[in-house]
């Protein structure tokens, strides 16, 4: 007991932050990887998860219904971080990284005077898909790096030291964007002691080891080793909760006016819809996202406010531009969010990752579930039922089709047919002009889009051979019968082969 009380009055303390400006506030953006809203008490969860994130909620604004347009990390972040829906800034696979002309949030927030710190865990959220870009300071913890990557997880509390510790050195009064990424609630959800008992036993040899979303449709988890991985997600998110608390407590410590942002890319699904994961439908355990903007130590924004409207992840980008003057310019599809309600609008969502090509539509009350591979659809009330459990495509065919007449329009028809002819995809991807297909007759004139937006197409015209393949962005010669009139399109990333069997063991990549 004496050598351990030593040992703590021996171990440095940290390093106080500096005041800063109370007329500029600090700014932090903190994603939880995997959040689902409704594992958080403000959003009715029973189990007391988030106990400083119910506090900052009923400080500030808590947005009941947001929604993320993306089901997994990467392109979930590149809206975050851009305001772009994924069908406009096509980071949609992890051999794409966003195109360096397309404007990014912490470089708006760099144009305003703001430095700029980000802190990530995953490897989709790192320099390896351009995720560096705009920040001052960018610490990536070697995620990027062949000989380290993915080799164990970056646990939150080093994520918080070290942005901590960078925020140290910043001189007086300069106001701070800080970023922060946690990849503590993603599977594995294995939380320290004493979190990992708090709700249930701890990990044991034995449990299950996550596989793939297929296989569990086939092989479901038992009852018990399904509620035993819930009940360790949730101890993961009081982990982050209790980190969040401790990096609240030094900031307030400083004095400082902050203005915290608190959100997700995704969910997860835990036997819902019969399986286990994530990235695979846009279901509302998938999509629900919390989000919740507070500031602390100021007055500025509103406190004790519920907005009951819909908001999307690609609102924050231009919301937070918004609170900084002189920010940079972005080429936002998202709204500034403030004191009146969001506007109505349409929320499209997409997901072509591993096996799967759907696409969803939230407009009106109503959500469309669109599996492109076989053409059958879903439909939802949210009004009534917001957990997605009654299907209503049986009874609304017209609103069915209205739905997926709106989504093809929304997800643009970058290509044209010069002449008439059979326009084709191989593999998982699909033609939408006015209906889904994987091969359609097409007249001059007709333009259409398909998904996966770099997916093979072919072309053959009456009483002639097939040409192709072709391919957005190259598109294809003049004379072939096809032309394409849509954006050059995002970078190209090579992963290499031992990153890759990192991400398998994660789930991320499946075979």
């Amino acid at each position: 007991m004496v050598a351990l009380l030593l040992a703590l009055a021996c171990s440095p303390r940290p390093r106080p932050l500096p005041p800063g400006d109370p007329s500029r506030p600090d700014i932090v953006l903190i994603s939880v990887d995997t959040l689902r809203a409704d594992h958080l008490s403000a959003w009715g969860y029973s189990r007391p998860t988030s106990p400083f994130l119910d506090q900052l909620a009923a400080q500030g604004t808590r947005y009941a219904h947001a929604r993320s347009p993306s089901p997994w990390t990467l392109p979930a972040h590149t809206t975050l971080l851009t305001g772009q829906l994924p069908w406009t800034h096509r980071v949609t696979e992890d051999r794409f990284r966003l195109a360096t002309s397309t404007p990014v949030l912490p470089e708006a927030l760099q144009a305003g005077g703001y430095r700029t710190g980000g802190f990530v865990s995953t490897l989709y959220v790192s320099r390896i898909f351009g995720f560096e870009r705009g920040f001052d300071r960018f610490e990536d913890f070697g995620i990027h790096d062949e000989k380290r990557n993915l080799g164990a997880k970056v646990s939150f509390d080093r994520v918080v030291d070290e942005a901590l510790g960078w925020w140290a050195e910043q001189p007086a009064g300069q106001p701070v964007f800080l970023f922060l990424h946690t990849y503590d609630a993603h599977y594995a959800y294995e939380p320290p002691e004493p979190f990992a008992s708090r709700f249930d036993r701890p990990p044991q040899p034995g449990d299950a080891r996550y596989k793939n979303y297929f296989h569990y449709l086939d092989q479901p988890l038992d009852p018990d080793q399904l509620q035993h991985q819930v009940a360790q997600y949730d101890e993961a998110i009081a982990w982050i909760d209790h980190q969040l608390h401790r990096l609240d407590q030094r900031l307030q410590q400083s004095g400082r006016t902050v203005r915290w942002v608190l959100t997700s890319d995704h969910g997860e699904e835990f036997g819902e819809r019969g399986s286990w994961g994530h990235a695979h439908t846009l279901n509302a355990e998938q999509l629900h996202i919390p989000l919740i903007i507070a500031e602390r130590g100021g007055q500025s924004l509103p406190r004790g406010r519920v907005v009951e409207g819909t908001v999307g992840l690609q609102d924050l980008a231009p919301t937070i531009a918004s609170w900084v003057p002189g920010a940079g310019a972005l080429q936002s599809e998202g709204v500034v969010l403030g004191p009146e309600e969001p506007p109505e609008r349409a929320f499209p969502a997409e997901t072509t990752r591993f096996r799967s090509n759907r696409v969803g539509l939230y407009e009106g009350g109503l959500r469309l579930e669109w599996n492109l591979l076989d053409d059958q659809a879903w439909l939802y009330d949210l009004r009534s039922d917001p957990a997605e459990r009654t299907d209503l495509a049986p009874q609304l065919r017209d609103e069915v089709l209205r739905l997926q007449a709106r989504a093809i329009k929304l997800a643009g028809q970058p290509w044209v047919v010069e002449r008439e002819g059979v326009v084709s995809s191989k593999g998982s991807g699909r033609v939408l002009a006015e209906t889904v297909g994987k091969a359609r007759s097409l007249g001059a004139g007709q333009r259409f889009q398909v998904l996966p937006a770099d997916a093979s197409l072919y072309f053959q015209p009456p009483g002639e051979a097939r040409a192709g393949p072709f391919q957005a962005p190259s598109g294809a010669p003049q004379g072939a019968g096809l032309r394409y009139e849509g954006e050059a399109g995002p970078g190209g990333v090579e992963l290499d082969e031992s990153t890759r069997k990192a991400l398998e063991a994660l789930g991320y990549i499946q075979e």
